[in-house]
């Protein structure tokens, strides 16, 4: 069963897709954010970088984006649409190829060709559609046949490249006209995006909002039952706000003891497997190809889940095999073909760690919901702190102690306490902060 649950906040906007139960994609949308993927604007030329052939463009009076042009573009005034967004107050990322997507196709301006989706199985509809689309259509625009189609949909596709076509037209005229810096269009609100990207069948969506419930009612969704539930909270009372706690944690738990660890720095995402010792062939490299397999269903929900983007680094138990190393490479490619978002794989210098660029689009679910404004101090100086305490308390006899740590847990944390631990041959009992440390609790005065 294929359910939509939409909760509309005060302060944030939660969405939620779940397929048998099991949690595959959630979005979290604050309502302070101005503008979304794929906004429209016309935008006026504020910096211009020659050197790097990039422009800083201003979509209104508060926000500037910036984009990479060619030799003979016009950047005075440019028609852009928003291509990614980033968080830290990053300037958000602008192309002049116009996107709009349909309920069959994705019609792309300024581009050219006919393609079908990598997941379409009846690739026969592409010939079909080439004798009876106008070529001019095809050679301004790329036309993109969605994953959903069949042969019953043709003269439907072609109604709607052909109203897609219009809709481009309308928004150059419109651009022609507009001599100030501001959005001109937005095809989805952000329930109505996040339909769209689910991209199936939907069995029952549940809302807490009539009138979004209305609106989506009237639309070309593929919706059998809209439920309006004005519960207090509709992600607490179906669970998923348990899954999203989870999601915010460094440690996933996989089976037999295996899990990894997810870190975020600046530049990428850091994945670490951990084997825990767990053995289930006598051949080494076998072994660590078993539990390399076993965890990559579970790296790729965590990547869609948490919308993890651009350079992800996962750290594999070493196989010292080429031939399991590209097995393992086929492996992850057919789990990531679940994913709506495009990525590349590969293995670093034939070393145990894989590469997984994945296109961005939006602010991860870290970015939405956890604050970067905690300050924590440094390591190094924490953990020399826990090594002089416990020196300044630990007797001949000691054979074991309980730290309390300020620091999360993580890999890191791991390895100075270990490495405390083989100096001072004791065994530390290490307690870290907690993120449910600051979970929210209300009580009624009486």
């Amino acid at each position: 069963m294929n359910k939509i649950i939409i909760q509309k906040g005060l302060f944030l906007d939660k969405q939620a897709y779940i397929q048998d139960g099991e949690l595959k994609k959630i979005k979290i949308i604050n309502k302070n954010q101005k503008y979304f993927e794929k906004d429209i604007f016309i935008a006026k030329k504020k910096k211009q970088n020659i050197s790097m052939k990039s422009v800083s463009l201003a979509l209104d009076e508060d926000t500037i984006g910036f984009m990479h042009y060619k030799e003979d573009d016009n950047i005075d005034y440019v028609l852009c649409q928003i291509k990614k967004l980033y968080a830290n107050e990053k300037k958000p990322k602008l192309t002049k190829e116009i996107t709009l997507t349909g309920k069959y196709v994705v019609y792309i301006a300024n581009s050219s060709g006919i393609n079908v989706s990598n997941k379409l199985k009846d690739t026969n509809i592409l010939e079909v559609l080439k004798e009876k689309i106008d070529c001019d259509i095809s050679r301004s625009a790329k036309i993109i046949i969605r994953s959903i189609v069949s042969n019953d949909d043709v003269d439907k596709i072609i109604k709607e490249i052909y109203f897609l076509q219009e809709k481009y037209k309308e928004l150059k005229k419109k651009a022609s006209l507009i001599s100030k810096p501001q959005m001109i269009y937005r095809q989805y609100t952000g329930e109505e995006l996040f339909l769209s990207k689910i991209n199936k069948k939907i069995d029952k969506l549940i809302i807490n909002d009539k009138k979004l419930a209305t609106s989506i009612s009237k639309s070309d969704f593929n919706i059998d039952e809209i439920v309006c539930d004005m519960s207090a909270d509709l992600f607490d009372k179906y669970g998923v706000n348990t899954k999203i706690s989870n999601l915010l944690k460094d440690r996933v738990n996989i089976i037999n003891g295996i899990n990894i660890y997810i870190q975020t720095t600046e530049a990428m995402h850091i994945i670490d497997v951990n084997s825990a010792g767990y053995i289930k062939y006598k051949d080494k490299n076998m072994n660590s190809y078993h539990i390399n397999e076993l965890v990559c269903q579970e790296i790729v929900n965590q990547i869609v889940l948490r919308d993890l983007s651009g350079i992800i680094l996962i750290d594999f138990i070493d196989m010292n095999d080429e031939k399991l190393s590209q097995k393992l490479v086929a492996y992850m490619q057919d789990k990531l073909s679940q994913d709506d978002r495009k990525a590349t794989i590969t293995f670093i210098n034939k070393s145990s760690i894989m590469q997984i660029i994945r296109k961005k689009e939006d602010l991860s679910l870290e970015e939405n919901l956890i604050s970067d404004n905690i300050i924590l101090y440094n390591e190094d100086y924490v953990f020399e702190q826990v090594y002089e305490k416990i020196l300044s308390v630990v007797r001949e006899d000691t054979k074991e102690i309980s730290v309390e740590i300020p620091l999360f847990e993580n890999v890191k944390n791991d390895s100075y306490v270990r490495k405390i631990q083989e100096n001072l041959n004791i065994k530390i009992n290490a307690k870290y902060l907690n993120k449910s440390m600051f979970s929210t609790k209300v009580y009624i005065d009486n």
